[in-house]
């Protein structure tokens, strides 16, 4: 999962023609390990900026046709929420749940940042087969307002909800985690977009989110702005050096998932007076939103900070960022824990297949209401549509949940 321990630190050296930039992280150990995913080389004479263009167009996150085109299905029906499926049926609870909140959940939410999507809301619930019985464990709803978060959201969600099982399973049936096993996650997504929400400020990621007092003029920012958009559009990321500012931008290690500062532009000191310092914000695509600004520099090597205590409940915690979290989950008051009765039923209708190529387990939308069967009789559950879309679905598979249904979803032609 998401690795806390981490610190991130770079270097940049050059030899001859060539400047490298490395990155490193360092444990909690003290131990120092080179990074593979975060490496590139430029020209000696050229600005840090061309590391971060270059390596942006590596990483950027970019979708195919067929997931464009599933990703419109779901906006055009307004899909909310998903399965995850485990087919085999055969990975204990751990592994299959561990597994996709590692890629396939965060690699979801992701793809919904995509269209315009400012946030998001979502909650997690899973299906533990149990003695015969299947329980399902749901988080309470939360907030993730920068692309940057996501990882680190998935990993409290996941932590909490993997504690709320085995503390009840063991007070409640005196079973550990490795004698029960599930099949099937859940996930529900509000996505607050740019349509909807124009005003919605932007903030900054969590690890680095802080309350700044703003220092320059409206008119200075719009300037700003329009100068640093001009130039990345007609010179490449080349920044003029008497520009009497100087740029950061945010990189995400792919290996430990800790966001950390780099410089982006350094520009010479004019007067005696510093230049002033701005976070270069951009979307999921790596598309420009705007400019942070800064009353000083950021640390680009975060220093790991002390204990952190919970007021309500006592937990500990080394990351603020895990703390607030944390704490707008409130501590899991809002978790709940259900059992599906031996007499019902849930299926889920007409669900879009999200193909494989994508996430590693069975991924499905719900686009139709739930349906609850009961000792042979049907109640449909109302759903509000509000609006009909001109996308078409074909009849897709259903998703059937019972309490004695473990196999694979069920499919209908």
């Amino acid at each position: 999962m998401f690795d806390e321990d981490a610190v991130s630190s770079f270097v940049f050296s050059s030899e001859g023609a060539v400047q490298t930039f490395r990155h490193q992280w360092q444990a909690e150990q003290g131990e120092l390990h080179e990074c593979s995913t975060c490496y590139s080389c430029i020209d000696a004479d050229e600005p840090p900026s061309q590391h971060w263009l270059q390596r942006a167009e590596q990483q950027r996150p970019q979708l195919s046709k067929q997931q464009q085109a599933v990703l419109d299905i779901i906006e055009a029906r307004q899909i909310e929420t998903f399965f995850f499926c485990d087919e085999s049926a055969k990975d204990k609870l751990e592994q299959f749940m561990g597994e996709t909140c590692v890629k396939a959940l965060p690699e979801l939410l992701r793809w919904m940042f995509h269209n315009g999507t400012l946030q998001l809301q979502f909650n997690l619930a899973c299906y533990v087969n149990v003695q015969q019985q299947v329980l399902i464990f749901q988080s309470g709803m939360l907030l993730v307002q920068h692309h940057f978060d996501i990882e680190e959201c998935v990993s409290v969600v996941y932590e909490m909800l993997m504690q709320r099982i085995q503390n009840y399973l063991l007070s409640s049936h005196n079973l550990d985690l490795d004698e029960c096993s599930i099949t099937r996650l859940r996930l529900q997504i509000k996505r607050n977009t740019e349509e909807e929400s124009p005003a919605l400020a932007l903030p900054l990621p969590l690890r680095l989110r802080a309350d700044t007092p703003r220092l320059s003029s409206e008119a200075q920012l719009s300037s700003l702005h329009a100068a640093y958009v001009k130039h990345q559009r007609e010179c490449h990321g080349y920044l003029p050096s008497n520009m009497r500012a100087n740029l950061y931008a945010l990189q995400q290690c792919q290996t430990t998932k800790e966001v950390y500062v780099v410089p982006y532009h350094i520009s010479e000191t004019l007067q005696q007076q510093p230049n002033k310092n701005f976070l270069i914000l951009n979307d999921v695509l790596g598309r420009f939103q705007r400019l942070h600004e800064l009353p000083a520099p950021l640390p680009c090597r975060p220093q790991r900070s002390r204990s952190l205590q919970c007021r309500r409940c006592r937990a500990q915690f080394t990351r603020r960022s895990r703390l607030h979290i944390h704490q707008q989950l409130r501590c899991g008051q809002d978790f709940s824990v259900d059992s599906l009765h031996p007499d019902i039923v849930e299926i889920y209708e007409q669900c879009l297949p999200i193909s494989r190529s994508v996430f590693q387990f069975a991924c499905y939308g719900i686009t139709k209401p739930k349906t609850v069967m009961r000792k042979g009789q049907f109640v449909p559950i109302e759903c509000d549509w509000r609006s009909k879309s001109s996308v078409q679905v074909q009849h897709g598979p259903c998703v059937v949940i019972s309490n004695t249904q473990h196999d694979s979803p069920c499919k209908y032609a």
